[in-house]
């Protein structure tokens, strides 16, 4: 049995610091962001069994989304809480006992807080929040409590304004919230929210190279692939663990002795065009979900199979193909841009996630399992496939992209906007009385110093003596800070965020 966790130190070196510093009194919060299957809930799981048992702290976890209520989410939470406490302070208790409140009440009684727990079952939400503190008090513990998929707690009723009131005052505990919905999250998190300030982004995106071709190995068995091979699934898959595995999966599944390109692209498509595929699967829930709270579902799916066969179309453009005002089309373009699928840069409209929009324009089409064994159809496949989506760039998400440009934004006093004319893209740029040009980096690695010779050399024939700025998740090699003191860019590091 393979251990699907793919070892993210960067990213649990970011969680472990949530818990020393609660331990030394001071308080730490994170939002860790990402697409749904990027791995978001196998790194908060990984980072609870490595250290629940470690300190005097206990770490319960909730996926929000299984609860339907305010009245559910509290009963949830309140029993989260007591039982990673019972554990911590030796006291036995069944986990399947705690159905109800009289179950509660008697863990409560065992642990020396029934008054906290009664007065929680009978009061609101806010109790609840206001009187674990005393319950950890009483218990000498503290708690990092995560919420998985928090972005579903907008269901309920003032609940960030109630949550955010107890948040800033509170000593014994963080939380880690987590979410999938990219754009709600940053909207919770956004200025005009009650959260805004509180939490410190985590933005979770594909593996990097060497840890996709270690996962793809471990999938694999003992079907021997050549590193052109793992590199191509890297390529293909972008990363993702969920999507890796389903490609591997799949060619061991095939009882091949050795797995070359070629037939990694066989499985790449089968799992994505294909009924029977995993990922096909996943982009057909994603997709549906996403629509499945519009009135007008059928007008919003016809856009996005446009969209799908014809990408980067203005409004009055999308309006005219659907013989509709561009007032009406322009209300089901927001509601579009709130799900994650699409996105809209230079006022044109274009998909967010590449691949999304190749599986949309080919499922159409009713393409079988047996057809993609056929050689003419793999060749268009392949061609288009990499026309269309491993052309576009990979390396870093829109969710982190938007957090990059907004943090800079601030630091030069301007407003960076993704930028498109023809084959020209930059990250970034914002007009003004200088033009800003922003370039950004999302390896594992430093820049080189081609990588800024190249940016200097598009931004200087695209814009007339732009002011160039640079950023990098992993730094700067000393030749690249040398050549970017030359030709005048503004190099800027994660750790300078």
């Amino acid at each position: 049995m393979v251990d699907m966790f793919v070892d993210r130190r960067k990213e649990l070196g970011v969680l472990e610091g949530v818990l020393k510093s609660l331990m030394r009194g001071e308080k730490l919060n994170i939002a860790v962001i990402g697409p749904r299957r990027i791995g978001k809930t196998e790194l908060l799981l990984k980072f609870k069994e490595i250290h629940e048992g470690k300190t005097g702290c206990i770490i319960p976890y909730l996926n929000v989304q299984r609860t339907g209520s305010v009245e559910s989410f509290k009963f949830a939470y309140l029993r989260e809480l007591l039982y990673e406490a019972a554990k911590k302070k030796g006291v036995n208790v069944e986990r399947s006992r705690l159905v109800d409140w009289d179950g509660l009440l008697v863990l409560g009684a065992k642990l020396g807080v029934e008054e906290e727990v009664a007065a929680v079952k009978r009061g609101s939400v806010g109790e609840l929040f206001e009187l674990q503190e005393e319950i950890l008090k009483k218990l000498d513990l503290k708690a990092i409590f995560i919420l998985d998929e928090f972005q579903d707690t907008v269901r309920f009723s003032n609940f960030l304004e109630i949550m955010r009131s107890t948040v800033e005052k509170q000593r014994a505990i963080a939380y880690v919230i987590s979410g999938s919905a990219v754009r709600m999250m940053e909207e919770i998190l956004s200025p005009e929210k009650p959260f805004f300030g509180q939490f410190r982004r985590l933005y979770l995106g594909g593996l990097p190279k060497e840890d996709s071709i270690e996962l793809a190995k471990a999938m694999l068995g003992d079907v021997k692939a050549s590193n052109a091979a793992l590199e191509l699934i890297h390529r293909l898959t972008g990363g993702n663990p969920f999507y890796i595995s389903a490609v591997c999966r799949r060619l061991a599944e095939e009882g091949f002795e050795r797995a070359g390109s070629r037939k990694v692209y066989t499985a790449f498509l089968t799992e994505l065009l294909s009924e029977s595929g995993d990922i096909y699967s996943h982009l057909d829930y994603v997709f549906n979900e996403s629509l499945s709270r519009a009135y007008k579902g059928a007008v919003h799916r016809e856009i996005l199979l446009i969209l799908a066969r014809e990408e980067g179309l203005t409004l009055s453009e999308i309006s005219k193909r659907l013989g509709k005002p561009s007032g009406e089309i322009s209300n089901y373009m927001k509601f579009l841009l709130r799900t994650d699928l699409i996105t809209k840069e230079n006022n044109r409209y274009y998909f967010t996630d590449k691949l999304m929009r190749f599986w949309l324009a080919k499922t159409y089409l009713g393409i079988t399992e047996l057809e993609l064994r056929r050689e003419k159809l793999l060749k268009e496949l392949v061609a288009e496939l990499e026309e269309k989506y491993l052309k576009a760039k990979t390396e870093l998400g829109k969710a982190a992209e938007f957090m990059v440009r907004e943090e800079l934004g601030k630091r030069f006093g301007v407003k960076f906007e993704p930028y498109r004319r023809g084959d020209v893209e930059f990250d970034g740029v914002a007009f003004g009385g200088k033009t800003y040009v922003l370039e950004i980096k999302w390896r594992n690695r430093p820049v080189g110093a081609k990588d800024v010779e190249r940016f200097a050399r598009k931004a200087r024939a695209e814009f007339r003596e732009p002011v160039m700025v640079m950023f990098s998740r992993s730094g700067f090699t000393e030749k690249a800070q040398k050549v970017a003191e030359r030709l005048g860019v503004v190099l800027v590091e994660d750790k300078m965020l």
